[in-house]
């Protein structure tokens, strides 16, 4: 059987679940990382832990060994972040420093482990094996403050910066890797819809800065990172792809 699998960070939340339901419904096995224990979650293994931790890292690659002999195509999704919402003049240190070692020390930490365990399993089988980081639009352009009138979560220099950080990381670990047989690539979403955290005005306030008028849906980002990963672009590394309905583009 030629299955495949993604190792997935972050993978209780919005993002992380319609990752998990996008690739299942295509066959793919998927194993999860998370400080949450999983609730209804489709998952073939699944390591309670941190991003902070190499050990929790190792221990989520390690589930991958009872289905060794079946897999030919295997990818990690960093998709685990943070942000904070507090005023830039207020920001505490901890503040700064959690949400950097979540954003950037945790893709780090991925990235590193994966690269020792590919390792490993290059030298018995023939892999196909990628790196898809997940960072944002904030990493490109910086978020218009005046949208955030009915919630707030109005986004900060740290998220940002850490997203930013996470693109440069990207191309850094994409030239790194590349006589290793691993191809790194980035995502960055606009705004996700989510009714529950967006109030009606903010909704409006972004679409008006938005050429498609709209919010991204949690399955159009799991639809192009699993496009990324099953098709046949075996040229591509070190890029990133922005899915923001143009926003960017203005």
């Amino acid at each position: 059987m030629d299955n495949k699998a993604i190792f997935l960070t972050g993978c209780c939340g919005q993002l992380g679940r319609a990752i998990i339901k996008t690739f299942k419904n295509n066959n793919w096995l998927v194993f999860g990382l998370d400080l949450e224990n999983p609730k209804n979650l489709d998952l073939d293994g699944f390591v309670q832990g941190s991003v902070l931790e190499r050990d929790d890292f190792k221990k989520l690659f390690n589930l991958f060994q009872t289905k060794i002999d079946q897999v030919s195509n295997y990818c990690l999704i960093n998709n685990a972040g943070i942000s904070v919402f507090t005023p830039s003049e207020e920001r505490t240190y901890e503040e700064f420093l959690k949400v950097s070692e979540v954003n950037l020390f945790g893709p780090i930490m991925g990235m590193t482990e994966f690269y020792k365990f590919h390792s490993i399993m290059s030298n018995k089988f023939s892999y196909n094996s990628q790196i898809i980081n997940i960072a944002s639009i904030y990493g490109i352009i910086a978020p218009n403050k005046e949208i955030y009138t009915d919630t707030k979560r109005s986004n900060s220099e740290i998220y940002g910066a850490t997203k930013a950080g996470l693109i440069q990381m990207t191309k850094y670990f994409a030239a790194r890797y590349s006589s290793s047989n691993i191809r790194v690539n980035c995502v960055a979403p606009g705004g996700i819809l989510n009714t529950n955290l967006q109030g009606p005005e903010f909704i409006k306030n972004y679409s008006n800065l938005v050429p498609m008028k709209r919010l991204c849906n949690d399955l159009e980002v799991a639809e192009l990172i699993l496009s990324l990963v099953n098709g046949n672009f075996s040229y591509v590394t070190g890029q990133t792809i922005s899915i923001d309905g143009g926003m960017s583009s203005w």
